[in-house]
């Protein structure tokens, strides 16, 4: 380790390149030898990720309206002209168990991210409408106090939780070649326009939510 330090300091730092690092798994003994399980890990700057990445051409036009929840991530498909293409949910329910761990949880909830993402990106969305968390944490006062939820436990599910995980796809929807944009999450549910989508579609209502949330996207990009 300390001849490998040596050598690096014996050259410029500019041509060292992208850093480096082994990270050891798990370890065993066998007739005293060592054996070593290691990952090797190698950071590159994002925009040349974002050069080489797999999703480099776009599809289609599609606009997917995504609705955030607690045990689940909701996407509808429509085209530029509001037209329904096609609806998929992608779960992590089993997280919401008790005592399930954070970690394992985090995990769940970012492979379900990636699910989501490459879903998208192969059934031809180039625009990935969210709702916009700052206007989340202004809203979730009023969403507790007429839904009569007033625990902490569902005031971190409303605002914080959703907010983390909507953060998240905003970061790796640029890796699957995806443009974000955020809408006003008002009137997205408890409103005459999502019973109508509710009823015209047999959606259920994160469904009719995630709907309402790609048209917002629409015509918020058409503005922007």
């Amino acid at each position: 380790m300390y001849e490998m330090e040596f050598r690096q300091s014996q050259y410029p730092r500019k041509e060292i390149g992208y850093p480096a690092r082994i990270v050891v798994k798990e370890y065993n003994f066998y007739s005293n030898n060592l054996h070593l399980y290691c990952s090797l890990q190698v950071m590159v700057p994002y925009s040349l990720y974002l050069e080489v990445r797999r999703y480099s051409k776009l599809l289609g036009d599609h606009i997917g309206g995504v609705d955030v929840n607690a045990d689940r991530i909701n996407l509808v498909i429509i085209d530029k002209y509001g037209r329904l293409r096609d609806v998929r949910i992608f779960w992590f329910r089993e997280i919401t168990s008790r005592g399930y761990k954070r970690k394992p949880a985090w995990t769940k909830i970012h492979q379900a991210i990636h699910d989501m993402l490459d879903y998208a990106y192969t059934h031809g969305v180039s625009l990935v409408a969210l709702e916009n968390p700052e206007v989340i944490e202004y809203l979730r006062y009023y969403w507790i106090r007429n839904e009569d939820r007033k625990s902490k436990n569902y005031n971190y599910k409303v605002s914080i939780f959703r907010n983390s995980i909507i953060e998240r796809i905003t970061w790796k929807a640029p890796l699957y070649g995806l443009q974000v944009i955020t809408v006003n999450p008002k009137e997205t549910t408890h409103s005459k326009e999502h019973n109508e989508i509710m009823r015209r579609y047999g959606l259920d209502k994160h469904m009719a939510s995630a709907y309402l949330i790609a048209l917002k996207g629409i015509k918020r990009h058409t503005t922007i």
